[in-house]
């Protein structure tokens, strides 16, 4: 130990005449400004361990700039002419990705989400897709293979029954239309590409779930979702299972995320989620496109069959 303080004694009064060890070491903490130097300047070293190095603050930090890359993959991503699903195609193509942008209705906003990906200098194609009906699900698979190469799928497509035209739907109609979009739509779409996926020998697929399917909330809507979510995040985990070790299946869950229904909802809905919420605020569209980034990515190569929660800490 005292040879080691020697050399480093050694390292600091050759670097810095008259300062101590302790003061020279402090100044090369994080943050210091020994630390915040330009490129190619040298840096001093620990006489008998190391040579002098020229420390470059662009490769110093390529590794955390590269983190969840997605350069060359293309990725489809349903339901995603607005809210979560346009958040996570948004952040794919920043992340390197080409996309297929799809929608069962509204082209012109899946246009202008496929122009967002297109200025951000990534390819984007722009699909409808029904997947309702199993023929449409059926078009939209080969669409999809026969325009190219394709890494990934999110599964975001989901019904709305909170805004839409179905806001005002009794029980039952509400229930039939969920299971047809949000279960068999995305059971049927994941097992496609699966089949495809492992048939190249890689893939990855996100499904969509609900935090609270597990707990239970009390209503209609409560009812609802965790009937169809909770079939969903099952089926994600068994999906997993049967692709491995070729395709990758997670499914994430959201809390509460402000889309179309919380800019609009109550003071007591305003206030509930931050009640039930540790973080109090709202999720963002963002949250959870940031998740997604990280499932598609290099770096969760080693996470399958997982349902991950991204609401803020809730645990009611």
């Amino acid at each position: 130990m005292c040879g080691f303080r020697l050399n480093i004694e050694a390292a600091a009064g050759s670097a810095y005449p008259g300062r101590s060890c302790e003061s020279w070491i402090l100044s090369l903490l994080p943050g210091s400004a020994a630390l915040r130097k330009l490129p190619g300047e040298v840096r001093p070293s620990f006489a008998g361990i190391g040579s002098e190095t020229a420390i470059r603050p662009a490769a110093r930090y390529s590794a955390a700039m590269s983190f969840a890359s997605l350069s060359g993959q293309r990725i489809v991503v349903t339901g995603s002419s607005s809210g979560i699903g346009r958040a996570i195609a948004l952040s794919c193509a920043q992340a390197g990705a080409d996309l297929v942008i799809s929608c069962r209705q509204s082209m012109v906003r899946a246009e202008s989400v496929a122009e967002e990906v297109r200025q951000l200098g990534r390819r984007a194609d722009v699909f409808s897709a029904n997947i309702v009906n199993q023929w449409a699900r059926e078009a939209f698979e080969k669409e999809c293979f026969d325009s190219g190469p394709v890494d990934a799928i999110v599964n975001n497509a989901g019904a709305d029954l909170l805004t839409g035209e179905l806001k005002e739907a009794d029980f039952a109609t509400k229930l039939r239309v969920l299971l047809d979009v949000d279960v068999t739509g995305s059971i049927d779409l994941s097992r496609r590409f699966g089949a495809r996926f492992a048939e190249q020998g890689h893939g990855r697929i996100i499904n969509i779930g609900w935090d609270q399917s597990d707990r239970g909330m009390e209503g209609d809507s409560g009812e609802l979702f965790a009937a169809a979510k909770n079939a969903v995040m099952g089926f994600t985990r068994s999906l997993a299972v049967s692709l491995a070790p070729t395709v990758n299946v997670n499914c994430i869950a959201p809390g509460w995320i402000k889309t179309a229904w919380g800019d609009d909802a109550s003071d007591y809905w305003q206030q509930r989620v931050l009640d039930e919420t540790p973080l109090k605020r709202w999720g963002l569209p963002e949250d959870i496109a940031h998740m997604a980034r990280f499932l598609l990515s290099p770096e969760a190569a080693y996470i399958t069959g997982q349902v991950i929660n991204v609401n803020g800490g809730a645990i009611r």
